[in-house]
Order: C-alpha cells, then structure tokens, then sequence
C-alpha cells in the first residue's frame, strides 16, 4: 500500500487530478516498489527523498503517452540502479548486505 499523500504528490507530478487516474497512479507506485526490490532496493520509508523521486520519474514514464516517456525511464532506472549499488537501500537482515 501506498501512503496517500504520496499518491497526491505523484498525481500532482503527472498532472492529474481525476478521482479515477488515483488508482491507477496507485497501481503503478506499487508496481514501481515491486520492480525495485526486483532490483534489490528495499525501501522501508516511503518519505524518503530519493523514493520519492524514483517513484515520480516511473510514473511519469509509465503514465499517459507523454512525449518524454522514454527520458522518465532513462532517468528512473539510472536513479533505481543508484540506489542499488549505493548500499543503503539493502534488506535488512540480508546476510549478504
């Protein structure tokens, strides 16, 4: 689940404000926390900054047909793949991490 603000920030960033884009933006931030532990980037606040910005650069690139689609998801994997090798986004208790 999704914190509701954040949901409103990120339909703010796609520049909507339809009551039926909300769960579709929903669904999309939760595909986006999926995708990152696919990466391995675990994130257990969701008000994190850079959660925050990578979730807002997959939505954009995954929501509407905007023109710049394909530079949101350049830049959100660049940002996913940083936070992977960073460190500090490892799941806690990892034996490896």
């Amino acid at each position: 689940m999704i914190d509701k603000d954040l949901t409103e920030q990120l339909m703010n960033a796609v520049r909507v404000k339809s009551e039926v884009a909300r769960e579709e933006i929903g669904e999309l931030a939760i595909a986006c926390k999926k995708e990152l532990e696919i990466a391995g980037v675990y994130v257990t606040d969701e008000s994190d900054p850079l959660f925050k910005q990578v979730v807002k650069l997959y939505c954009k690139a995954h929501y509407g047909y905007d023109k710049d689609h394909e530079k949101f998801g350049a830049a959100y994997a660049a940002l996913r793949d940083s936070m992977a090798l960073s460190g500090e986004y490892e799941r806690a208790g990892d034996p490896d991490g």
